[in-house]
């Protein structure tokens, strides 16, 4: 798998073992960073899409993209719109991110807009908890969730309010404070098996769904821990086959910087007030890229082994 870097913001090409280890491709895209952190209208975004297109290297294989702080989840959708389906969707998030109704562009609403795309088919969210049964309920794209095209697997608890009654949601954590087991998220995938071998997994990653002192972020930090997250992923694309489309990660801690009213409000309104020390928050977010970079290494390399036996 080909490790990319889409430098918006600079948290990422601060960890030098990683580049060291992986030699990423680096897109330079740090000029976008503050013109589309935290949202955008539709016609800048258009922009940036045409800016990334031009600056990747075509190639066949899959590729891990490390996008920086969760500020920059809405780039998925650009990342998405370029796999060729049709593909799977896995997303590891605390928050839902499917907010509808919007006029702009959100790293709250990307996922609304990713549904419709024609190349996606099958949406499993892991790991939520935060927005899923408050006041955000009524921004939930209720039609997926009723027909089962999006499966939600929260964090620890089940949710609140009439949507939930009639949707099934069984949390990957049997209790509050219990442990996920490999034994319970098959089954709890039973349902889904031939779906996900149906045709390749897209992984979409945001560190937030990790508790605070694992994954230093710019949002609030969820309550799973990293061992939990391995399981998930393994689990997922063994029920692929292994066949990865493509992964993006983002959640690493970076200084907000952003540019325009809107995203200033939405900076105030929106991000916690978080005191990190900046060092810290990079040497760990630095130690869970390698993992991930490690795992979904160990991953494609399974997925290959029949084509190279073949040949």
């Amino acid at each position: 798998m080909r490790v990319r870097v889409l430098d918006l913001d600079g948290s990422i090409t601060a960890q030098q073992k990683l580049l060291r280890q992986f030699r990423p491709d680096v897109v330079p895209l740090r000029k976008w960073g503050p013109r589309i952190r935290l949202a955008c209208r539709w016609g800048r975004f258009r922009k940036f899409e045409r800016a990334l297109a031009r600056r990747l290297t075509q190639t066949d294989e899959p590729c891990l993209n490390f996008c920086g702080s969760g500020d920059f989840h809405h780039v998925t959708l650009a990342l998405l719109r370029k796999v060729p389906g049709p593909v799977n969707l896995l997303i590891i998030d605390k928050h839902p991110d499917w907010m509808r109704g919007v006029p702009i562009l959100h790293c709250g609403t990307w996922l609304h807009h990713v549904s419709r795309l024609p190349q996606v088919r099958s949406i499993f969210h892991v790991g939520g908890d935060l927005d899923f049964d408050n006041a955000y309920r009524w921004l939930a794209p209720v039609p997926l969730l009723r027909s089962g095209r999006l499966t939600v697997f929260p964090a620890n608890r089940r949710f609140n309010g009439r949507l939930w009654e009639r949707v099934p949601h069984e949390p990957i954590r049997p209790t509050l404070n219990g442990v996920m087991s490999e034994r319970r998220l098959d089954r709890l995938l039973m349902p889904h098996r031939a779906a996900l071998a149906s045709c390749p997994l897209y992984v979409s990653l945001d560190k937030d769904v990790l508790t605070a002192s694992e994954a230093p972020v710019n949002w609030d930090s969820g309550e799973l821990i990293f061992d939990e997250i391995r399981r998930v992923l393994r689990t997922f694309c063994a029920a692929a086959r292994n066949q990865v489309a493509g992964v993006d990660v983002v959640g690493d801690w970076s200084p907000v910087v952003t540019q325009g009213w809107l995203r200033s409000v939405l900076h105030y309104m929106e991000h916690p007030s978080l005191h990190l020390d900046p060092r810290l928050a990079c040497q760990r977010n630095e130690e869970l890229n390698t993992e991930l970079a490690d795992l979904f290494t160990q991953i494609i390399s399974v997925s290959a082994q029949p084509a190279r036996l073949a040949a």
